[in-house]
């Protein structure tokens, strides 16, 4: 039987409240997803102040989301990419083997290019967790993938590159999906809902380099709201840290005006994650959301999509090209 290999990359994250600090550390220490335009020795600096300020406070909310201290995210990925294996040899005869290579924490690139090395199969396919292409990290991952690929013995097989999938139909269904059963979840037509848009910000100085990150973020709003008829929309920006510029407007400055507005039936969809996380579970739904919550407006947030079957049949759709 032919074998296929899925080289999927991220960011990763801790996977045991120990994990916290050395993978922020490793994070903020990275020049190319977040510069502090300062030199590399200071920048180590920093990153080791933050570090070890953000993980205090980080580990009650890791531990409050029910994972043994671990990343949400780890766990729904692997789940994610077991499911698409066993979905893959079904929908096209070959087999599928999913290899996870992370910037930050295990698997780290290394690691998972050494399994690529040691695995037989007849193509690879490489692409990234995130829809939607940006410097800060799609750029990063190829980035790190190209200083590595060819010392790593792992370049001898055919290979396709998957740069960004946010434009595939059935990705964009399954999130349309969940927008009109969080309207119904309202007892409103979607026409009269307002839906905020929530994406992870980017520090501005990538902006400026040309990032295509906004572009396919307003093109991805674009489509969803074709498919699902959505008619009044808001775009805004979270999870910004370290002292840097981020995109605007801030996810928490958007809410906080929306108090003294005539907007309400709110749907909040978090258009550039995959699966739950931190970002989702804590920032959204535990610090942001309860603003207009506690206004008496209504509000909800649509369900991730993890790994639910139809997701799991869009990403073997992306993939199998």
């Amino acid at each position: 039987m032919k074998k296929d290999v899925l080289f999927i990359m991220g960011m990763g994250g801790p996977d045991s409240i120990e994990a916290i600090e050395p993978f922020l550390f490793n994070l903020f220490s990275d020049r190319d997803i977040i510069n502090f335009h300062v030199g590399n020795i200071l920048q180590k600096f920093i990153a080791k102040k933050i570090a070890a300020k953000r993980s205090k406070k980080l580990s009650p909310e890791y531990l409050k989301m029910g994972y043994n201290g671990a990343s949400p995210q780890n766990i729904i990925h692997r789940r994610i990419f077991k499911a698409l294996e066993k979905y893959y040899i079904d929908l096209t005869g070959r087999q599928l083997m999913v290899i996870e290579a992370n910037c930050y924490y295990h698997p780290f690139f290394d690691e998972a290019l050494e399994v690529l090395k040691n695995t037989e199969c007849n193509r690879v396919i490489f692409t990234t967790v995130y829809p939607q292409y940006s410097l800060t990290t799609v750029e990063a991952c190829f980035n790190r993938l190209a200083k590595m690929y060819n010392i790593s013995g792992s370049n001898k097989y055919k290979s396709v590159v998957i740069p960004y999938w946010y434009e595939n139909e059935k990705y964009c269904k399954a999130l349309s999906k969940r927008i009109l059963k969080a309207a119904e979840k309202l007892n409103k037509d979607i026409k009269d809902c307002h839906v905020l848009y929530s994406a992870h910000s980017v520090p501005m100085s990538y902006i400026e380099k040309g990032d295509p990150y906004p572009e396919h973020i307003k093109n991805h709003i674009y489509i969803i709201n074709k498919m699902t008829g959505i008619k009044s929309f808001e775009t805004a920006y979270q999870s910004k840290v370290g002292p840097v510029k981020w995109m605007q407007p801030a996810m928490i400055d958007i809410l906080e005006s929306y108090k003294d507005k005539n907007i309400d039936n709110i749907i909040i969809v978090p258009i550039s994650f995959i699966s739950d996380h931190i970002e989702t579970l804590i920032e959204l739904d535990e610090q942001l959301m309860p603003i207009l919550k506690n206004a008496g407006k209504n509000i909800v947030r649509i369900e991730s999509l993890n790994d639910s079957p139809d997701f799991i049949e869009a990403l073997s759709d992306v993939i199998n090209i």
